[in-house]
């Protein structure tokens, strides 16, 4: 099977037109994200699968939504989208019966066991089978008869990030000046180290050793004044350029359409400005560090190809090896951190709510539920932490290993070398210490490389945020209760439908809709009295709902006291497919 090609999504919303990128990109056809978007009919909350499919179509794919199990699903035609925890899209492009190949537009290219992908994809039961949603998609001719978009990008490479650095060619250049002028007292060290032996300690002559040891603190004294002056140049350097990243992000966010920001989060926007801090560290920090080990590991690479070529090519060969095992790890460790980061923000999410929905909580009597789920995700992190600790020990332990027996090959090399009268001690001292240079510089780039009062609505489903601490949750009594909130029309019309996830980490919710949603938790809970409290916000909105619940129970409710219209979300045709077979958000 040939390599799967791989995209990345711009945000959370994306990763629907991405997945369909990359099909399309599979069967050699390159469309760009914004044209994908655009078919896909892209909302605040997402894309559907509808949506999805229908942007399928448009470039001349046959599409269809499939519900099904993973022994149906192994028989499907791959590559497929599928439905990704309740609230996410991803590819699936090879499976067999323990191991399934995913390409997630947020995560890059990774391999799960049967049962995680089984964790993350299914989601209903269907004929007494657990069975999940998938978009199976196979190109007709019109496919390839089409012009496709063409990549486009408004990718400018790293010069385009270095422009930033033009206006302040002086302090970039002090700053070089002053890694050259730190690299050079390093590099004398050695030297005075190497005299203070040969010269000093042989003839006794303390007067020598004394001037030489003079001129290291000297040096010392110099080579703290020139990192403390550069501390200074950095932080005056990287205020300007953050303040510039910022204020030219503004000015082009401030000169789109409006329609741009129908579509995007707050949370985006600012996770988009947050992300300039770390290319100001790039520019003035990770760049200039890997600058300075680069001309260390130069300069002392000659300076010991000087000293001696054997030793030499014993440093270079041993960290070839070093590198190249670390390198083993790098993709399976990228893997594991995805999912200890998943894991971890779940974790997260579940303290805050726990904590934060204490009250209501102990008010709906499931405490037990709550923890048990806290403890089903500690679960799986210690799972995943687990994995990660096997993994790291072999990384960390093989790599120690090379680079400790390449040092003490190197040791006993020089230690021969002084025995035979080849190399004095001193220079035995200064090679020593060359060497330590040198691997300071491979271990940064190494890193470098690897660089890496109110009621409150849970982060769930709707449906369980109505019915919280319930195991399973009665389809009809959930109705009834959306229904006298005057909140069933809202969430049929979402993709997800009762499914839909809401709350910290899902879909907005105003604060008349949050309070049918609260309204219709009490229902649910077939109390004798629901007592309502006039000063509770979204006033007109809840006085709606209140009217309903009273005209229920009066017997004199009309259709539509029981099905208040939530925001246009298209045709029958689309609610109708919804229902059906249902989609995610972002």
């Amino acid at each position: 099977m040939k390599s799967f090609p791989h995209y990345s999504q711009h945000d959370v919303m994306d990763c629907g037109p991405t997945c369909l990128r990359m099909v399309s990109a599979f069967y050699g056809k390159r469309y760009s994200l914004e044209g994908l978007r655009e078919k896909s009919f892209i909302t605040r909350e997402g894309v559907s699968m509808l949506g999805i499919s229908e942007a399928a179509e448009k470039i001349g794919f046959r599409s269809i939504c499939v519900q099904v199990s993973y022994e149906m699903l192994t028989e499907a035609p791959l590559p497929c989208i599928v439905h990704w925890n309740q609230q996410h899209f991803v590819v699936v492009y090879k499976l067999d019966n323990k191991h399934v190949w995913v390409a997630d537009p947020g995560a890059g290219k990774l391999k799960y066991t049967r049962e995680e992908f089984c964790r993350c994809w299914l989601s209903a039961k269907k004929d007494g089978e657990d069975t999940g949603v998938a978009l199976l998609l196979e190109p007709t001719p019109e496919f390839y008869a089409q012009e496709d978009e063409g990549e486009k990008t408004d990718y400018k490479g790293f010069g385009f990030l270095y422009s930033y650095l033009r206006p302040y060619k002086q302090l970039v250049g002090q700053l070089l000046l002053g890694l050259l002028l730190g690299s050079m007292i390093q590099l004398m060290l050695p030297f005075l180290t190497q005299s203070i032996v040969d010269f000093g300690i042989n003839n006794r002559n303390l007067g020598f050793i004394y001037l030489v040891l003079i001129a290291q603190l000297m040096l010392s004294f110099s080579s703290s004044a020139v990192e403390f002056i550069r501390g200074w140049i950095l932080l005056h350097l990287g205020t300007r350029i953050n303040i510039a990243l910022i204020s030219d992000f503004l000015v082009k966010l401030m000169k789109l359409p409006m329609g741009y920001f129908d579509t995007k989060m707050t949370g985006d926007i600012l996770q988009r400005i947050n992300d300039h801090t770390r290319i100001q560290n790039f520019l003035t920090g990770s760049s200039l560090s890997v600058v300075f080990s680069m001309f260390n590991l130069l300069i002392f690479s000659i300076v010991l190809l000087l000293y001696n070529a054997m030793i030499f090519l014993i440093f270079m060969g041993g960290s070839a090896l070093y590198v190249a095992y670390v390198w083993l790890f790098v993709k399976k460790r990228a893997e594991l951190d995805h999912k200890r980061f998943a894991q971890q923000s779940a974790n997260q999410s579940s303290v805050v709510q726990l904590v934060n929905g204490m009250q209501e909580i102990k008010l709906s009597a499931c405490e037990q539920q709550k923890r048990w789920e806290w403890e089903r995700i500690q679960a799986r992190l210690f799972k995943v932490n687990i994995k990660s600790l096997a993994l790291r020990q072999y990384q960390d332990s093989g790599a120690v290993l090379i680079n400790q027996t390449k040092n003490i090959v190197i040791t006993g090399l020089v230690a021969s070398l002084v025995v035979k009268g080849e190399m004095t001690l001193g220079m035995m001292l200064s090679v020593q210490y060359i060497i330590g240079q040198l691997n300071s510089p491979v271990n940064d780039l190494i890193a470098f490389a690897r660089d890496m009062q109110d009621g409150f609505i849970f982060s769930d489903s709707i449906a369980g945020n109505i019915a919280p601490g319930v195991e399973h949750i009665d389809k009809e009594r959930l109705r009834h209760a959306a229904e006298v909130a005057n909140i069933h029309g809202f969430i049929e019309g979402l993709p997800l439908g009762y499914n839909t996830r809401i709350g910290q980490e899902g879909n907005g919710l105003s604060q008349g809709q949050k309070q049918r949603i609260l309204i219709a938790r009490a229902v649910y809970k077939d109390p004798e009295f629901i007592f309502f409290d006039e000063s509770l916000t979204a006033q007109s909105e809840y006085e709606e709902a209140k009217q309903a619940f009273l005209n229920k129970q009066r017997g004199t409710g009309t259709a539509d006291d029981l099905a208040l219209p939530g925001p246009d979300t298209g045709s029958a045709v689309a609610t109708e497919y919804h229902r059906n077979a249902p989609t995610p958000s972002p």
